[in-house]
């Protein structure tokens, strides 16, 4: 049996416990990289606790769960539905504050996850996509389709991670998001519904360069997620505040429903390798030029954004956020399968 689907002995996340000089340094030890590494590969995904000052993460949940009962109103708002039956489960995006002064360096540019993204996708990797999830309390049972962050054909390594915070202890008890851990690893765009060379295309999906019609035909199709349930079912993690929660983005997850009153917040920073040549751009106001500059030339495990700076404030509930995670690199898509399509990819022109 393939080692990618063989039953697993394992169904937590491993969690690499960072010391108070690690956070503070940046300088992992070698078995924690190590470990971490060696979880991307293995899991897809690895937790770094004790990675961030916990008064940033509180400083942001303040604003942004003050802002969440006004955006949940808003029709600007994007809300992820993608549910199996159409119902609504709470789920909107909700990107960070922009005011320079909240732009806290151990939340746009962890040192210690830097570290780690080095060590798996390359030195100095590319910021293409900030935002934020959160999940809203008081929508029953619903729950999103399981699937991947990816409308197109891509590569079987990996290429993107993100880095997601969660700004407040998470657990089943207010929505953390389910995990099929090691799913990335035996993946490809023909296990998603919406891939037009792996079946007969529908009037809700794409044909090759076009548009999803809608979110419901998004998501892993039901025989490759029975498939791999006989072998690794899905879990819920707990995981504390302070943490930083490093997933490959082909791997299989899907947001469940907030049983609590309150929201439960989870910022997103998308990373790409240098080569990748990812067209997404992260709007930001000119006044946070500086802090990006200053991170891209630190000494120790830099990163780069890819950002258009605007000479404005910007209202960071009302800003687009760019969900295209492809690559403009021509020698890398001709190394992906080409009888599959190539999917879906958003326009990133009406900035």
């Amino acid at each position: 049996m393939p080692s990618a689907t063989a039953p697993l002995d394992f169904q937590e996340p491993v969690v690499v416990q960072l010391t108070d000089e690690e956070r503070t340094t940046g300088e992992l030890s070698l078995e924690h990289i190590g470990i971490a590494v060696s979880a991307m590969h293995r899991d897809g995904l690895v937790v770094l606790e004790n990675a961030v000052d916990v008064a940033h993460m509180d400083a942001i949940n303040t604003i942004l769960v003050k802002d969440a009962e006004e955006m949940a109103k808003m029709e600007s708002t994007h809300f992820n539905g993608n549910s199996v039956d159409g119902r609504p489960t709470g789920n909107m995006s909700q990107g960070p504050p922009l005011d320079p002064d909240l732009l806290f360096e151990d939340i746009w540019a962890n040192v210690p996850a830097s570290a780690v993204l080095s060590a798996v996708l390359g030195p100095k990797p590319h910021v293409n996509y900030v935002n934020g999830n959160t999940a809203l309390g008081g929508f029953g049972d619903a729950r999103q389709r399981v699937h991947a962050d990816l409308f197109f054909n891509h590569a079987q390594f990996p290429f993107a991670v993100v880095a997601n915070y969660y700004l407040v202890d998470v657990s089943p008890a207010n929505g953390s998001t389910e995990l099929w851990l090691g799913s990335h690893r035996d993946t490809s765009f023909r296990d998603h519904r919406n891939c037009p060379g792996a079946q007969a295309a529908k009037p809700t999906e794409l044909k090759d360069g076009e548009a999803i019609k809608g979110e419901l035909e998004f998501g892993i199709r039901d025989e490759r997620l029975d498939a791999r349930r006989q072998v690794a079912p899905p879990m819920q993690p707990t995981i504390r505040k302070g943490s930083v929660v490093l997933r490959d983005l082909r791997l299989w997850h899907a947001g469940l429903a907030n049983p609590s009153a309150d929201p439960r917040i989870m910022l997103a920073f998308v990373h790409t390798p240098w080569w990748y040549a990812c067209p997404a751009r992260v709007v930001l106001p000119a006044s946070a030029e500086a802090a990006v500059q200053k991170w891209a030339s630190r000494e120790k495990h830099p990163v780069q954004y890819d950002a258009h700076f605007v000479p404005a404030t910007l209202d960071h509930r009302k800003v687009k956020f760019d969900p295209n995670f492809s690559s403009a690199n021509k020698g890398y898509l001709s190394m992906l399968p080409q009888n599959l399509g190539s999917g879906y990819v958003d326009d990133v022109s009406n900035y």
